[in-house]
């Protein structure tokens, strides 16, 4: 396949990383991001592009450039989506933020099909899932030039009282995964699949 960026080296050198590590990218069981907004209640705003990062000053590929930059670093639980070109690709939930999400995607770089600067080989010891996503997005953006944006979903801060020791206790709960369960539930509910880059969802909601 021949890439709009094939020139560049930071692209030419990551060739053999996206034939092992991209996915294909379908878009007919999926749903318009708009649709699927409206289906949640409106709750989901842009965030961030996702971008080809053509900077000598980085070894990655792709960047994330946020709408606004406080709610991008802002540490908060959150469910996001990865949207291309208008449809939903992915359904995901963060603990600490999507700057520390977006964070360990990129990490997905760092397969032994690519080498660090010093020209020796990453020893491959990155998440899988954070591997595929990253030279999935990386691969569509250089063979078709989509457009890939980040939605989110800020979730309300949950507190419950629980007894420590006999003393009454105010503990934030972690909410997150009921929420990123029960999104992927409607994706599902819409479209008959879950998202193309999901992998799962906690059964136990």
């Amino acid at each position: 396949m021949e890439y709009a960026n094939s020139t560049n080296p930071k692209f030419v050198g990551g060739a053999a990383a996206r034939g092992v590590w991209a996915k294909t990218i379908e878009t007919t069981d999926t749903v318009a991001a708009l649709a699927f907004n409206e289906a949640c209640q409106g709750s989901f705003v842009k965030y961030a592009t996702i971008e080809l990062d053509e900077s000598t000053r980085r070894n990655t590929t792709i960047i994330a450039n946020p709408v606004d930059t406080k709610l991008w670093k802002e540490k908060s639980e959150r469910i996001y989506l990865l949207v291309r070109n208008g449809l939903v690709m992915k359904i995901g939930g963060t603990r600490t933020g999507m700057k520390d999400r977006w964070g360990s995607y990129l990490c997905g770089h760092c397969v032994q099909q690519r080498n660090k600067k010093d020209g020796t080989s990453f020893p491959g010891k990155m998440s899988v899932t954070n591997a595929h996503l990253y030279h999935t997005i990386e691969s569509d953006m250089l063979s078709t030039s989509a457009n890939w944006e980040i939605w989110c979903w800020k979730l309300p801060v949950t507190i419950v009282t629980v007894d420590i020791l006999g003393e009454p206790t105010n503990i934030v709960a972690q909410t997150f995964h009921a929420y990123e369960t029960k999104c992927i539930k409607r994706f599902k509910d819409i479209t008959g699949r879950i998202p193309l880059l999901c992998d799962n969802s906690d059964p136990t909601y």
